[in-house]
């Protein structure tokens, strides 16, 4: 059986916003109701399946669970491909599947369809299980307040690729990305390393500043000082530089640049990746733009952005441990505002955009440069059934 839905798909989403190895599988017939995220979807076929999910472990076990409005057979398939599904892994009544045996290297998709002349419900883990990038993730699956849902296997983030390993570059070149952009300066880029990609991946170095972070951090860090470092970063010094940085992202005409070309490359059709140094600030606004100009709502949007912090957790609490154990802070927590997100952070960029624009809408136009025709495209690329 062959599911190919791109270009139906596709149809549809123009008219809506015109108008406005071997495989081991277990099923649980038994579950009837499981619990999944109601903002993580994919196509809904006639409103029979109205979620879906996919998680993997350590050991590369697939749980793929998803909700219907009544009980009956569901067939799921795997594919490398997010738009060609002819991989039978189970069928089952139930409401979840556990499937082992998929090619590690490989990034995999599941469609759940119900048996019948029915459309099948795409998802996929959100994380790209990267070894030395916690936080890159498919920001695909989430669903607009129209009701449709964004297409995975389009757009990732990610943080720096400098220490990728080898099967984190054979991970990446399973995505077929067309084109990757850092937002790093150079300083950055020559700390940490150029980004590992597959061979032949198109790069564009999309630079944008950190507001003299870097150079505060240094400071407060290398003086090995208490005191100086509570000066430094203390009493909400840290957090209200990190907030003077958003707002950059909106009043500096050069970074609102960098922004507007990923959008582009996005709408002319490219599979985009692209990243910072903790795939968080920079690339979290990045995300932002793309999800808000699609139609998510914005709880889910700061939920998306927030989830760097539970990413990023255990890499910052080690950098925070060896931070102490080497003698150069007695109080690492100061380094919490710049290690990890905050709601405040992207509530101030939204206050800025609300201030120099006066809506969102008017930030794609005038600030970014996207006018109505190339939104629609990026919302006919992005956007499924």
């Amino acid at each position: 059986m062959r599911i190919r839905t791109t270009r139906l798909a596709t149809i549809a989403v123009t008219a809506a916003l015109t108008l406005g190895g071997s495989v081991a599988v277990t099923s649980s017939a038994a579950a009837d109701e499981v619990g999944s995220d109601a903002n993580v979807s994919a196509r809904g076929g006639l409103g029979i399946v109205t979620s879906a999910s996919a998680t993997v472990d350590a050991a590369g076990t697939y749980t793929i669970t998803w909700t219907d409005r009544w009980p009956g057979p569901m067939r799921v398939y795997a594919s490398t491909d997010v738009d060609r599904f002819t991989r039978l892994v189970g069928t089952t009544n139930g409401t979840s599947l556990t499937v082992s045996g998929l090619d590690p290297a490989q990034r995999w998709y599941f469609n759940v369809t119900p048996v019948g002349p029915f459309v099948g419900v795409v998802t996929a883990p959100r994380s790209l299980g990267l070894q030395s990038a916690p936080n890159a993730r498919d920001i695909g699956g989430y669903r607009t307040d129209r009701g449709l849902t964004v297409k995975y296997g389009q757009v990732f983030r990610t943080d720096a690729l400098g220490k990728a390993t080898d099967a984190d570059v054979a991970r990446l070149a399973s995505l077929g990305v067309d084109v990757a952009a850092d937002f790093r300066t150079d300083t950055e880029i020559a700390g940490n390393g150029v980004n590992r990609l597959p061979a032949g991946t198109p790069i564009k170095n999309l630079p944008i500043a950190d507001g003299n972070l870097t150079n505060i951090t240094n400071a407060a860090v290398g003086s090995r000082d208490p005191i100086k470092q509570q000066e430094l970063l203390g009493d909400g010094k840290a957090a209200a530089a990190l907030e003077n940085i958003y707002r950059g992202f909106v009043d500096d005409p050069a970074q609102r640049a960098q922004f507007t070309t990923v959008l582009r490359d996005i709408a002319d059709g490219k599979s985009v990746i692209y990243n910072c140094t903790a795939g968080k600030d920079r690339t979290g606004w990045m995300t932002a733009i793309v999800l808000k100009a699609l139609g998510v709502n914005d709880a889910t949007v700061y939920a998306d952005y927030l989830a760097s912090n539970d990413n990023l957790r255990a890499r910052n609490e080690g950098t925070k441990a060896g931070l102490k154990a080497a003698g150069l802070m007695q109080d690492p927590s100061l380094m919490d505002p710049l290690l990890y997100v905050q709601k405040s952070y992207l509530d101030t960029v939204f206050a800025q955009v609300q201030t120099k624009y006066g809506s969102f809408d008017d930030y794609l136009r005038t600030g970014l440069g996207i006018d109505p025709t190339t939104e629609l495209k990026l919302r006919a690329r992005l956007l499924t059934l």
